[in-house]
């Protein structure tokens, strides 16, 4: 993603927070999306939540447009940018818990499958993933192209992606020598 696709949008009901606060939001919430495109943009509030002249109890919300699931954080203290730093804490420490629950599941996943092709014949394996393909278009594809298939179409590990495209390989060349 192009830093400059992701957008920040802020609401300071606090005028006496100057360029500090906006540049600490800024450089951590751009820091998430680092290598990262599941992200669009994040929405940051402050306000005075005493309305009085002192003490003063201020209330930083911010909400990060994220795939799959948005994440919001709200921190309340008496210092605005303390407060800020306390939410992009909290942030980050809930978009990393949630990037290693979706690796997890994509992992367990992956490897359920992985489990599944090493039960299978090659021609259930064939029949599984590529039932309607021409044995001599397979043959033609080569294994490293029917194995990024499996990895993107059917969420395959590489390993599993490979073992499989070899076991279709054998089955599809059976399949033609069974036709000549």
């Amino acid at each position: 993603m192009d830093k400059l696709d992701f957008y920040i949008e802020y609401n300071l009901e606090v005028e006496m927070v100057g360029d500090e606060f906006r540049q600490e939001a800024d450089r951590r919430l751009r820091a998430l999306t680092d290598d990262r495109n599941d992200m669009i943009g994040a929405a940051v509030a402050l306000e005075n939540l005493t309305k009085v002249e002192s003490p003063y109890l201020y209330q930083v919300r911010i909400a990060l447009y994220k795939r799959p699931n948005n994440v919001t954080v709200v921190e309340k203290g008496p210092d605005p940018i303390a407060t800020l730093k306390n939410a992009l804490d909290a942030l980050e420490r809930k978009v990393h818990e949630n990037r290693e629950k979706r690796s997890e599941a994509h992992t367990r996943k992956s490897d359920q499958l992985d489990n599944i092709v090493d039960d299978l014949s090659p021609q259930e394996i064939l029949a599984t993933y590529m039932k309607d393909t021409d044995p001599t278009v397979l043959i033609g594809e080569g294994r490293t192209k029917i194995a990024n298939r499996l990895m993107v179409k059917n969420g395959l590990s590489q390993e599993g992606a490979y073992f499989a495209a070899d076991k279709i390989l054998q089955a599809a060349q059976e399949n033609r020598n069974r036709t000549k």
